[in-house]
């Protein structure tokens, strides 16, 4: 991640900072590149597991535990990524640049980490009060959703809803069975969520108790297997040619000489359309692809 000859000095800000005891230029500094981790930004999957995500924004002695798992390191690959791939204006790019700094400085308690989880409390607060919003609209209570979970596997099986955006089923069948639970947790989940609340805001919609269900296992996070379950029972939402091809090679176990070429192309497309998170999701499914054909 080489500098441009105009790029900040983000060491210098920080060392200043560290010696007067005043970090409102790092704020100010690295709020420009923090806009990027907002949704429908770049960097909007960069976020922790669901399930070490509480109700309220963690405390200090919390954040190692938010960045386990080799956290840190993708939180800086993917920023790396963006630095290198987009046309940021100078404010973003000095910001994205001292939070790579900020996280190889101090780690977990990096002001990086505590902000991406403080924007995710705040995330998975508005997705419950939507729930909730979706729940009593529905005249439904919490205990006629938040139980009877072989009832929703049943229904799955039954019914197969197309609820996995193909990048997510794509992730999940690429990923080994013991990863992806770890996968599901990592943002896969929400996104469910998200689309099963967004189906519910129709009117007079069918299975709207399962689906609300589905939404309330997302959130939470009780029900094993789940993201697994859909990925080997449901269809996939496919919306390009390519993403057909792939869906029918899987699916069918067969081998197709074209298929690094339209994996390629659904990454660059899903990318284009403003699915960040998915893209993503893919980068990362493919690199696992390829690792095992090695």
């Amino acid at each position: 991640m080489a500098g441009a000859p105009t790029d900040l000095n983000v060491a210098a800000v920080v060392d200043r900072a560290i010696e007067v005891d005043d970090w409102d230029r790092v704020h100010e500094v690295f709020d420009q590149g923090f806009e990027l981790f907002e949704p429908g930004q770049p960097l909007e999957h960069v976020r922790f597991r669901d399930d070490r995500i509480s109700s309220r924004p963690p405390d200090r002695s919390e954040l190692s535990r938010l960045c386990a798992d080799g956290w840190l390191r993708r939180c800086e690959r993917e920023i790396c990524y963006v630095l290198d791939r987009y046309d940021l204006d100078q404010g973003e790019r000095d910001g994205l640049r001292l939070a790579v700094h900020l996280l190889r400085r101090f780690g977990a308690l990096s002001p990086m980490v505590e902000s991406v989880a403080e924007l995710q409390t705040a995330e998975r607060s508005i997705r419950a009060r939507k729930f909730g919003d979706t729940l009593s609209r529905l005249g439904l209570a919490v205990n006629d959703v938040g139980a009877d979970w072989a009832r929703l596997f049943d229904w799955i099986e039954c019914e197969r809803p197309t609820v996995l955006l193909f990048a997510d089923w794509f992730a999940l069948r690429a990923t080994p069975g013991d990863q992806a639970e770890a996968l599901w947790l990592s943002g896969i989940g929400t996104r469910v969520c998200d689309a099963c609340l967004h189906f519910l805001e129709k009117q007079n919609v069918p299975d709207a108790r399962e689906r609300l269900q589905l939404a309330a296992a997302t959130l939470l996070g009780v029900v094993p297997r789940l993201g697994i379950a859909l990925a080997q029972l449901t269809t996939a939402r496919i919306t390009t040619d390519d993403e057909r091809m792939v869906y029918a090679a899987i699916t069918n176990k067969e081998p197709h000489e074209q298929l690094p070429g339209a994996i390629a192309r659904i990454v660059d497309a899903t990318e284009a359309r403003g699915d960040f998170a998915g893209a993503a999701l893919l980068r990362e499914a493919r690199q696992r692809v390829q690792a095992l054909q090695r």
